[in-house]
């Protein structure tokens, strides 16, 4: 089983919208299951209020012992910098950093990046990314952004992840793949390829 985990110590850079979307496009072809680290239980909070529509919903204490039963575990962590990432970093294959095209993102990915270095020290072969998150229309701030990205020698996602409101609607939707939003769906799926590609 391989192990992706969205992890970024600021809240509001749409971790839960990415977990829930990449998860929703792998289990076309993949027997995906879900894992929710945040005490807050966004992800458990809405497999109880509308369904997670075909998704597995695994305890977080229990992903040992389910690795016989998913191909992928995608681990949606805390909207801060939980102790446990290190350990969550030990035990994944991949590591998806999303962020805002703001410069207070950028600069809050520092702590999460440090964490996630320390962790591919002991486990050498643990890749990541940075994926650009609920971008709006395509501004010179993007590429600036993609400028300060570099000083921290990690991949950047070419694909980009636009503001949409079918992410907002997402989690009631069962993801994107269940609307109409065409652009939506071919973000998602790019990125999944490449994320899919480091395996």
């Amino acid at each position: 089983m391989k192990i992706i985990t969205i992890a970024h110590q600021k809240g509001g850079v749409g971790k839960t919208s990415l977990a829930l979307n990449i998860a929703y496009c792998l289990k076309h072809s993949l027997r995906v299951a879900v894992l929710d680290s945040d005490p807050q239980g966004s992800i458990s909070g809405l497999g109880e209020y509308v369904g997670l529509k075909g998704l597995d919903l695994v305890p977080i204490e229990n992903l040992g012992k389910v690795q016989n039963q998913y191909d992928v575990a995608i681990i949606d962590t805390p909207p801060y910098l939980s102790t446990l990432l290190p350990d969550f970093f030990e035990l994944s294959d991949y590591v998806l950093i999303p962020t805002k095209a703001g410069v207070l993102d950028v600069m809050a990915i520092k702590a999460t990046i440090q964490l996630l270095i320390e962790a591919q020290k002991k486990h050498p072969n643990l890749k990541a990314g940075i994926v650009l998150n609920m971008i709006q229309k395509s501004t010179s701030l993007t590429d600036d952004i993609k400028e300060l990205l570099l000083q921290y020698k990690m991949p950047i996602h070419q694909t980009m992840i636009h503001q949409r409101v079918s992410y907002a609607r997402s989690p009631l939707t069962g993801g994107v793949f269940d609307t109409d939003d065409d652009k939506a769906k071919e973000e998602i799926l790019s990125l999944c390829k490449e994320i899919l590609a480091n395996f």
